[in-house]
C-alpha cells in the first residue's frame, strides 16, 4: 500500500510537535534548580542566622550522619537507640535553656559539650565494625 506524501508530512509534523512539547516541559538544570530541594553547594546553611546560637543545625547534621550509618549498615539497632537517647537528652537541655527566653553562656557551653559528646559517639559507633548490613 502506498502512502501519500501528505500522510508522511503529517506524521513528521506530529512527531516534531510532540518532541517539542516534551522538551519545553523538561526542567531546567540551572544554578537555582530545586528538583531535590537542595541549595547551591557553596551556600552554607550554617550562617543564615549569623551570630545566633543555633544548636538545631548540629542536631540536623547528627541526624543525617546517623541515617547514613543506618543506610550503610555501620550502625546496629542498639547503637542507633543509644545515639537517639543521647540526642533526646540534648533536646531537653536546649528546651530548658530556652525556656526563659535567654540562653546564658554557661547553658550554651553545656549544650555544646553535649553535642560534642554525641559527635564523638557517632564517629565511634560508625567505626567500631558492629553494624548489621542489610538488617534494617
Amino acid at each position: 500500500m502506498k502512502t501519500s506524501f501528505f500522510s508522511k508530512a503529517l506524521f513528521v509534523a506530529a512527531t516534531l510537535m510532540i518532541g517539542t512539547a516534551a522538551c519545553t516541559q523538561a526542567q531546567p538544570y540551572g544554578r537555582y534548580d530545586d528538583r531535590y530541594d537542595r541549595r547551591d553547594r557553596y551556600e552554607d546553611r550554617r550562617y543564615n542566622n549569623r551570630g545566633r546560637f543555633n544548636p538545631e543545625f548540629r542536631q540536623q547534621q547528627q541526624n543525617r550522619r546517623i541515617e547514613q550509618g543506618i543506610r550503610s549498615g555501620q550502625l546496629s539497632r542498639r547503637e542507633v537507640r543509644d545515639l537517639k537517647r543521647l540526642q533526646s537528652q540534648t533536646d531537653r537541655a536546649i528546651y530548658a535553656a530556652r525556656s526563659n527566653g535567654y540562653t546564658s553562656p554557661r547553658e550554651r557551653a553545656l549544650i555544646s559539650d553535649l553535642q560534642d559528646r554525641i559527635d564523638r559517639a557517632i564517629t565511634w559507633e560508625r567505626r567500631d565494625g558492629q553494624g548489621y548490613p542489610n538488617r534494617w
